[in-house]
């Protein structure tokens, strides 16, 4: 009867694992779901989850011993990356992998990113956003644990609900960095399930699979489709780098994720932003593959299906 545990449940990410998850289980398979805080998940899901034999528990990634409490027996564990930046975020993961340990727990399943296995001499020569999966992934291959490790391209999902609500800040404009490269964003969905896929067995040992979108697109051709969508009448512009940067920092965008996002319709820092659009100019995104499909046995979802979830976000005339 093997334990499968699945962190960050409360999370946009978790929760689709968590409910992929109930659905792909076998018989005899031991489900506990994590929470930061039982408030945090709705009491409806809370209950489609437990009728269904979960477990849900509280325990963060800050408290090693409530991990550990969780952990106890546990075949398998998830780490799912939090919002935070640099050390914090380090930190965050080194607690669950030495709490795995700790429990004899055999696999961790990680959610990294595009770009993350990156060699170079300096960290500062990883693009801002694979950085700190770049050494997650370090600490999950020193700590001898089996894992899977999913690098997940760009969330189509993103562009509506972080990008789309700055267009009319910008002047009716999506000011962009992606210098007209095609990028296979990827749906929420497809990376949740492939997280539960891979948290209950499926995935090959000691492998890293690319998460990719089915097709890749520019953000030109995104963007003309969210307009028909409407009827907004709006421009993409495509900007050097450093000029982007000063456009945002002109306009009081913070330059880390602490700052004041109060006044901005924007909520990505600067290095969060600049980096979306880098991942896509430099080509990290331009491959696609099966993996969605093999792993979670269903067609990745093609951007415009991701997107129209969210078309109350979509400009409007």
């Amino acid at each position: 009867m093997p334990k499968y545990v699945l962190t960050g449940a409360d999370g946009n990410l978790g929760r689709i694992a968590a409910s992929f998850a109930t659905e792909i289980a076998k018989p005899g398979d031991e489900l506990v779901f994590t929470t930061y805080r039982d408030e945090a998940i709705p009491a409806d899901l809370r209950k489609s989850w437990t009728d269904k034999g979960v477990k849900v528990v509280t325990a963060t990634y800050d408290d090693i011993e409530s991990l550990k409490a969780a952990f106890q027996g546990a075949e398998a564990v998830s780490l799912i990356s939090t919002w935070l930046f640099g050390e914090g975020r380090r930190r965050q993961a080194q607690t669950v992998v030495d709490a795995a340990k700790a429990c004899g727990v055999k696999r961790v399943c990680y959610t990294s990113f595009c770009g993350a296995g990156i060699e170079a001499e300096n960290e500062e020569d990883i693009p801002f956003l694979p950085r700190d999966h770049h050494f997650i992934e370090k600490i999950i291959y020193a700590s001898g644990l089996e894992y899977n490790i999913q690098r997940n391209y760009l969330y189509a999902d993103n562009i509506p609900t972080l990008f789309a609500p700055s267009w009319k800040f910008s002047g009716d404009r999506w000011l962009v960095n992606t210098h007209g490269k095609a990028g296979a964003y990827v749906a929420r969905e497809d990376c949740g399930n492939v997280l539960a896929a891979l948290l209950l067995g499926r995935g090959e040992p000691n492998k890293v699979y690319e998460i990719t979108g089915p097709k890749a697109v520019t953000n030109e051709e995104v963007f003309k489709w969210m307009c028909e969508q409407t009827g907004f009448k709006g421009e993409i512009v495509d900007l050097p780098d450093e000029e982007l940067k000063s456009w945002w920092l002109d306009h009081g965008l913070p330059t880390d994720f602490f700052g004041d996002f109060s006044k901005l319709p924007m909520k990505l820092c600067i290095g969060d932003l600049l980096c979306c659009g880098e991942m896509v100019a430099r080509g990290f995104m331009a491959e696609t593959n099966d993996n969605v499909e093999k792993l979670t046995r269903r067609k990745p979802i093609p951007y415009q299906e991701a997107l129209l979830q969210y078309k109350d976000f979509f400009p409007k005339p």
